[in-house]
């Protein structure tokens, strides 16, 4: 899933910025950071549907006697469902700004300037991905003091 936007700088040179999510991780290096892996997911899964089974064949075979309240089905549901949600919300975006080609420039082996860079979590990609379309249009290149954004 990416997002694109045309901009023409305030030079006039044309960018195209575009925003990906990454759905396999390679931006962070250190091992309190990585991410446990598909085993672990698995796994999590499958304990969690263990529960899930224990919970509703205690409730089945002893309907008169055991009452689960709603608020508790709610309440795992939301347990169940919030980190797959903050693990799709967190992802790193990549940040690719190219182009600054002149429209008047017919060449097309002109490459053209390529900024790029990565960003962890929605929000922050989206601030970053509007901030580079304002600092193109303001100043005509993308890159300011404390952007993600690299020279390719």
């Amino acid at each position: 899933m990416s997002v694109k936007k045309q901009v023409q700088g305030v030079d006039g040179r044309e960018w195209l910025v575009t925003m990906t999510i990454l759905w396999t991780d390679t931006t962070e290096k250190f091992e309190h950071e990585k991410e446990g892996g598909r085993n672990a997911v698995i796994g999590m899964i499958i304990v969690l549907g263990f529960l899930w089974f224990a919970l509703v064949a205690w409730a089945v075979e002893m309907y008169p006697v055991v009452q689960v309240p709603w608020w508790m089905i709610l309440l795992l549901l939301g347990l169940v469902l919030f980190f797959p949600g903050r693990w799709v919300i967190r992802r790193p975006r990549r940040l690719l700004v190219e182009g600054g080609r002149w429209p008047d420039d017919d060449e097309d082996d002109a490459m053209g300037e390529a900024w790029s860079g990565y960003i962890r979590g929605r929000t922050e990609a989206r601030a970053e991905f509007n901030q580079a379309i304002k600092t193109l249009k303001r100043r005509g290149t993308p890159a300011r003091a404390n952007s993600p954004l690299q020279p390719q």
